[in-house]
């Protein structure tokens, strides 16, 4: 019990604690004081027997810790008042001058001040740099950093706080002042690198105990001592801040000793690697050496031996990968061994969507895992709803958004799931596809209540016509339930408010839209939810900080996403996940290292917003390649189990990735030979992981040949559905004998249909109105009707904005084309509806656009096509029928108001666009008059019924598609993708 261990964190301890029980093979034991450096109990030092009552007075006068989110928002004040009074003054770009920039940036700022901190650089060291030397941005930053320097201590010394790296340093070093009196009994400190100047003197003090001894994780004992000098070399070029021994090599010389006087606890292993990784990470400076390695018989033999348990894995891309992990996982788990000698395997990644996706793998096997990592809180199913709730609210209840909140499980409204799921279903095809509505709250119960008006006046193939009136009572009253669960929030919407109250209301709003859920899983996040909020609606900044109600969805989930939230442990669990930090003093049977490419591991070298990297030097803060060493040495740490995988993708977010240099180095040393064997070994995995979900036997889709009974075919059809018919028989299939209507999508805005049939529909009344005579200002009467039609689209002011200077350009042209037909027409028709029989079974069914009787008693048909009307070629082919079937309609008496044999003069496609022409009108030249034309396409019409009205007759898919890419509306139905990939018919025609 006189003993005192240090370790470097506090799952070290655990484990330690762990390790001593099991070695007593004892339940309960008196175990020494294990200390996490930088995690000290202050409690403990200012109270210990030994303390002089000058280190407990101190101690206890200590000031507390800032908050992490207090202090964040403190600097995003602070930088703000720079970016939007003080940066002008100096001629600098408005850069962060809105909260969630600010608390982005407010990031950076605090780990500049932690590192100047941690490294003991005085803030005055600023005022040694050369600004002549640098560009002029840094001008700016110094200016910045000067103000950030004087009103950040100030701030805090009015709150009576201090920074939690300044804390910390003060309670290592009154530690290490205990230290240096210490005479009890043993004092050990283990696994630390000492990369912090508090925690080098700490380790420092302990080596110059009678009784301390400093265990180093990992020394590089075999490493050259002119390479190894290379480390830590005092000009700029030797030194290689890269290199995994930098922190223990600077470690050594801060205590004063050399390599050769520290001990080597025990013999490497029969699998060691030491020499191998040594030599495979060496100095860049001194790589040379390789060559002369590759003709050591003894270090050849090493390699082999160290290599032969090792296993490369080179996948695909990420998702091969992670099922490949998985798969080793689960062999080095369930390999048969008896109980008391079961084996570990751990996974060790810093990539935490790679460590997702293996959990996802592992589960198909239901195999117990220990996740030590952690994630945003912006990720877990609780971070997630509170953001949709901000979103939703401040958002104008997007239709997407809303969808996603009332979908997602925390989400109960006092409603059991299937009540919730119906009402929801309800409401999302009333009035969340299509259109979207009027935006918020409001907008909803609005669009709700006019569908109620209408809803007799819509198409029977619209969907929403088959929603009844408990269909509608259901949505109704979910709209008003989210409206009164969101007020709280959805208030601010039209003032500033404090960000405290915001919280607040934002807190209110999830409450509200919880109400009758289930008691909070450990797991969903809900606790680091409900701590967030707390501090926030405790924070005296937060209660000072104005921000708009369009910046909070930011500024939360920026705030958000700072906090980690923890899986809860397994510990019986035999396979665990560690981040690359959780990893260190961690032991498993085998260890895999994944992610392995370059921007993973080793991470990106990300520069520093603040601070060029010669002011960096020039301060004595470390520069970003420290990462790089950091990273290093935990890659050589982990290198020493017994059976190691290391894996790595080809391709990240599908864009090719580079093998990580560890990977490369590694491959250099060992050899051409060795390194195939390993990669050999790892496609074992690859090939289990290939084969695991590959069928037996794959058989090519075919194209799909629908044989509906007779009696189910559609008797009915309208001429503009007769060209599915000859172009895709399997629409019609779908749409009339299936029944099947492709919903809108959510929340889009009005699309060119809706568009087309407000035109049609000005044009249509015009000709209603004025059908005898032409008024005196057919412009300004066209322009009026507009106006009432185009009123719908008053709920949608961007589309009625790219519009309605469309309409004014159609009824321009209109108005002057109307002038020069009406000189020989003797009746108008529009909107003319009428049937023919084709055969006993089958009638065509049209509503002709317009139809014109001229004084010499002959016809003209038109057809107003706001899109693309068909050509001359097309038509004439017969593949659009549309205008030659009306025709022939009119001439066998299908029309009441016009009589049958009449003579059909002209086929004319009205383009109505809006372009800069306003619209034009195109007469059809087919090479035969159209009452011939007409007489022609009713033949084939009736070939053609008399070919589906056979049950043996299937409707087949895309049989003329107009182009070899189309994919109409019910093809995916079809499933056109795969037969036609594999050459089925139709596919490329």
């Amino acid at each position: 019990a006189d003993v005192t261990l240090y370790l470097p964190t506090r799952r070290a301890g655990r484990v330690a604690q762990d390790i001593f029980l099991d070695v007593l093979g004892q339940d309960a034991a008196i175990l020494p004081r294990i200390v996490a450096i930088g995690d000290i109990d202050e409690d403990e030092i200012a109270f210990a027997h030994f303390a002089s009552a000058g280190l407990a007075h101190e101690l206890l006068e200590l000031p507390p810790a800032i908050g992490g989110m207090e202090r964040t928002l403190l600097l995003a004040t602070l930088i703000l008042r720079w970016a939007t009074a003080i940066a002008p003054e100096h001629g600098a770009p408005l850069v962060a001058n809105t909260p969630p920039a600010a608390l982005s940036l407010a990031d950076d700022l605090g780990h500049l001040i932690d590192d100047m901190t941690t490294r003991q650089v005085d803030w005055s060291r600023l005022d040694t740099l050369v600004p002549q030397e640098h560009d002029r941005y840094w001008d700016l930053t110094l200016a910045f950093l000067k103000i950030a320097r004087t009103a950040w201590p100030e701030r805090l010394k009015e709150l009576g706080v201090i920074d939690a790296a300044e804390r910390r340093d003060h309670l290592i070093e009154a530690e290490t002042r205990l230290l240096r009196n210490h005479t009890a009994g043993p004092v050990v400190a283990a696994g630390s690198t000492g990369s912090m100047p508090s925690t080098a003197r700490l380790l420092s003090t302990i080596a110059a105990l009678r009784n301390g001894a400093v265990v180093l994780p990992g020394l590089d004992t075999d490493l050259d001592e002119a390479s190894w000098d290379l480390i830590t070399g005092s000009d700029e070029c030797g030194a290689a801040p890269g290199h995994p021994q930098f922190a223990l090599a600077g470690l050594l010389k801060r205590i004063g000793v050399t390599r050769a006087a520290v001990e080597v606890l025990a013999p490497p292993r029969p699998h060691g690697r030491e020499r191998f990784v040594s030599e495979a990470l060496r100095p860049a400076h001194a790589t040379e050496q390789w060559l002369a390695r590759a003709g050591e018989a003894d270090f050849l033999a090493h390699v082999a031996d160290g290599i032969a348990t090792v296993s490369v894995i080179a996948a695909a891309h990420p998702e091969e990968e992670a099922l490949a992990i998985a798969i080793a996982l689960r062999e080095a788990v369930d390999d048969g061994t008896p109980a008391s000698r079961q084996r570990t395997a751990a996974l060790i990644t810093p990539d935490r969507a790679l460590a997702r996706r293996v959990l996802a793998a592992l589960a198909r096997w239901r195999v117990p895992v220990d996740d030590s990592g952690g994630g945003p809180l912006t990720e877990t199913p609780a971070g997630i709803f509170a953001r949709l709730v901000a979103e939703t609210a401040l958002g104008g209840v997007a239709p997407a958004s809303l969808l996603a909140l009332l979908k997602h499980p925390l989400c109960t409204l006092n409603r059991d799931a299937a009540t919730l799921g119906q009402a929801t279903c309800a409401l999302e095809r009333a009035v969340l596809r299509g259109p979207r509505p009027r935006t918020g709250t409001a907008g909803l119960l609005h669009a709700i209540e006019t569908l109620r008006r209408t809803r007799a006046e819509l198409h029977p193939r619209d969907p929403r016509a088959a929603l009844g009136k408990a269909d509608l009572d259901s949505a109704a009253a979910l709209a008003r339930d989210v409206a009164a669960a969101l007020a709280p929030l959805e208030t601010f919407r039209a003032s500033r408010v404090n960000l405290g109250a915001a919280a607040a209301q934002h807190c209110a709003a999830i409450a509200n839209l919880r109400q009758g859920s289930p008691a909070d899983s450990g797991d969903d996040g809900s606790e680091a939810l409900a701590r967030l909020f707390e501090e926030l609606q405790a924070s005296g900044t937060a209660a000072s900080t104005e921000i708009a109600h369009s910046d909070y969805p930011d500024i939360f989930h920026a705030i958000a996403a700072a906090r980690i939230v923890r899986r809860a442990g397994d510990p019986g669990a035999r396979v665990r996940i560690y981040g690359p930090l959780e990893a260190r003093l961690q032991q498993a049977d085998r260890v895999i290292l994944a992610g392995l490419n370059e921007g993973t591991w080793p991470p990106d070298t990300n520069s520093d917003p603040w601070l060029s990297r010669p002011m960096r030097r020039e301060l004595g803060l470390d520069l970003p390649e420290r990462r790089i060493g950091l990273s290093a040495h935990d890659f050589a740490q982990a290198l020493g189990a017994p059976d190691v995988v290391l894996t790595r993708s080809a391709k990240v977010a599908g864009a090719p990735a580079v093998a990580s240099r560890f990977l490369q180095r590694l491959a250099a040393v060992a050899g051409e030979q060795h390194w195939a064997a390993a990669c050999a070994r790892g496609d074992h995995y690859l090939g289990w992981a290939r084969a695991l979900d590959r069928p037996q036997r794959i058989i090519p889709a075919s194209p799909p040949m629908p044989c509906p009974p007779r009696e189910a075919r559609p008797k009915r059809l309208s001429v503009t559905e007769i060209e599915h018919w000859l172009r895709d028989p399997y629409t019609i299939y779908a749409r009339h004998i299936l029944g099947l209507t492709r919903l809108d999508p959510v929340g889009a805005e009005p699309s060119p249909a809706e568009r087309g049939t407000a035109i049609h529909e000005a044009i249509d009344l015009f000709g209603k109105r004025f059908r005898a005579t032409l008024p005196p200002d057919p412009l300004a009467e066209l322009i009026r009707i507009g106006r009432e039609v185009f009123a719908p689209l008053d709920d949608f002011p961007e589309a009625r904005a790219f519009w309605w200077p469309r309409f004014e350009r159609i009824a321009r042209w209109f108005a002057e084309w109307e002038r020069g037909r009406r000189a020989d027409v003797e009746t108008i028709f529009t909107e003319l509806s009428g049937s023919l029989a084709v055969t006993d079974n089958f009638t065509l069914s049209a509503r002709v656009d317009r139809v014109e009787k001229r004084k010499d008693g002959r016809y003209a048909v038109f057809d107003f096509k706001t899109g693309t009307a068909p050509s001359a070629k097309q038509v004439r082919l017969g593949l659009s029928p549309q205008l030659t079937l009306e025709a022939a309609m009119l001439r066998h008496g299908g029309f009441a108001d016009v009589p049958a044999a009449c003579t059909i003069d002209e086929l004319v496609y009205v383009q109505l666009k809006g372009g800069d022409n306003g619209g034009a009108a195109q007469t059809l030249d087919l090479k035969q008059t159209p009452d011939a034309a007409a007489d022609h396409a009713l033949a084939r019409l009736k070939s053609l019924v008399e070919r589906f009205d056979n049950a043996s007759q299937p409707y087949p898919s895309l049989v003329m598609p107009m182009w070899k890419n189309r994919y109409g509306t019910y093809d995916d139905l079809a499933r056109v993708k795969e037969w036609s990939a594999t050459g089925g018919e139709g596919g490329e025609e």
